[in-house]
């Protein structure tokens, strides 16, 4: 039976990874692009964990006469990983609102480069089987509040956003094992002038199982961005293992 639970923790985690990182890829910048960001988690008010991370993007080629590129987030962790490293999704360029609200069905491909095991490459085969396997269900919404273009100040620096509802709500429900569910709900402000378009979001992030409910909050500051040279695209990677993951993450 520790297969069952171990897949229930893969999928979690890579369900909750998906409503986060959703909220760049909808505005997909040319490539070279980057921002760096400040994630800070807090429970009763106290900050327990910081975290600096870098979005970037790099060009992808055509995935089935469509254009795509390569959208990374690093250093984060990903399935359960005890490492953290970079995490790149090929994404069709004119994925739009309604595309990345369904992040992980649209990636093409997922390579996660861990530093310590390797890099590995998923296929969208191999995500859609986990994706069944978990009875997935995912919801999302991004609405606005207020009107657009209003001044916030953001980490010292003066921006014109406009303000939105955030909310996902993640299910699994998988064979022989209790439902967890996972509800983000904050605040997104977005800037169409910077490469992603996001500057800062708070939310909290509930997880209800049958062992009970865990709850914090998270709040995502941008801290710089800019454009450069264009990274290569992800080198040699494995194929994607669940055994590996399972028995060696």
């Amino acid at each position: 039976m520790r297969l069952i639970p171990a897949l229930l923790l893969l999928v979690g985690a890579a369900c909750s990874l998906q409503a986060q990182w959703q909220i760049f890829a909808e505005k997909l910048p040319e490539s070279g692009s980057w921002a760096t960001y400040r994630m800070e988690r807090s429970r009763e008010g106290k900050v327990f964990s910081t975290a600096d991370l870098r979005v970037s993007v790099t060009e992808g080629g055509d995935v089935g006469g469509m254009p795509h590129a390569w959208l990374t987030i690093e250093p984060v962790g990903w399935l359960g990983s005890r490492e953290k490293g970079p995490l790149r999704l090929l994404l069709p360029r004119n994925l739009g609102r309604s595309g990345a609200s369904r992040l992980l069905e649209n990636a093409a491909a997922i390579v996660f480069e861990n530093p310590k095991k390797g890099a590995y490459r998923m296929r969208a085969e191999d995500v859609a089987w986990l994706m069944d396997w978990a009875n997935l269900t995912y919801e999302s919404e991004l609405t606005p509040e207020g009107p657009s273009g209003e001044k916030t100040l953001v980490a010292g620096k003066e921006y014109a956003c406009g303000k939105y509802r955030m909310r996902t709500v993640t299910a699994t429900d998988p064979p022989l094992v209790p439902k967890q569910t996972i509800t983000m709900d904050g605040a997104l402000w977005r800037d169409e002038s910077t490469p992603f378009a996001v500057v800062k979001a708070e939310w909290s992030e509930k997880t209800v199982k049958r062992s009970g409910t865990a709850e914090d909050r998270r709040t995502l500051t941008l801290t710089g961005f800019g454009r450069g040279t264009p990274g290569p695209p992800p080198g040699k990677a494995e194929a994607f293992s669940l055994w590996r993951l399972i028995f060696g993450r």
